[in-house]
């Protein structure tokens, strides 16, 4: 039968600025009683929401990645700037942050989802914006970021195909149900 492992210690390896940290945790495998190391690695979690205006475009973002070293389409996400900003107050901001849209309406899209379930304690909201209208330039100085807007249609197909950021390929699918009528009509 499985069960879960018993954490018998864990340290802390290397953390920065921004809350990425690196850890070594030591488990009890409670089946046959070996102690077994492990190296886990994350940081705070985040939202990230897929952003549909009344015409049916997707609102996306064109940025530097770090991790990956190459330029990549990703949907508006960001982590919580204070201890009490909600998963939906977060992806609100950072929408308004990075494009200068606003949504009307923001549907949760749960459960969140773990980054990497084996070595990640880190887990990202995902989230539908909809009726997004623009009501100001961007405000997130820090990022370099380019605001792409793309029809549904060829966004999922995108996600599909070519989008590398999971956070955007699972939020744009769990998304989906949502957005019949708007692949109908567009």
């Amino acid at each position: 039968m499985v069960k879960i492992w018993q954490k018998l210690k864990e340290e802390s390896l290397i953390k920065d600025k921004f809350g990425k940290e690196v850890k070594k945790a030591v488990f009890k495998n409670l089946i046959d009683g070996k102690e077994e190391e492990f190296i886990l690695f994350g940081q705070r979690d985040w939202s990230t929401l897929i952003p549909l205006t009344p015409e049916g475009m997707v609102v996306t973002i064109f940025e530097f990645k770090q991790g990956a070293n190459k330029l990549v389409h990703n949907l508006p996400s960001g982590t919580p700037n204070f201890e009490k900003e909600s998963a939906e107050e977060v992806a609100k901001r950072e929408l308004l942050e990075e494009t200068g849209y606003q949504a009307k309406q923001v549907i949760f899209l749960g459960p969140p989802l773990w980054i990497a379930s084996r070595n990640s304690w880190t887990r990202f909201y995902p989230f539908l914006a909809l009726d997004c209208q623009k009501i100001k330039e961007k405000e997130d100085e820090l990022e370099i970021i380019e605001t792409k807007l793309y029809p549904l249609r060829r966004w999922v197909e995108m996600a599909q195909t070519e989008i590398e950021e999971p956070s955007a390929v699972v939020a744009t699918f769990r998304a989906l149900p949502y957005l019949t009528k708007y692949l109908r009509e567009h």
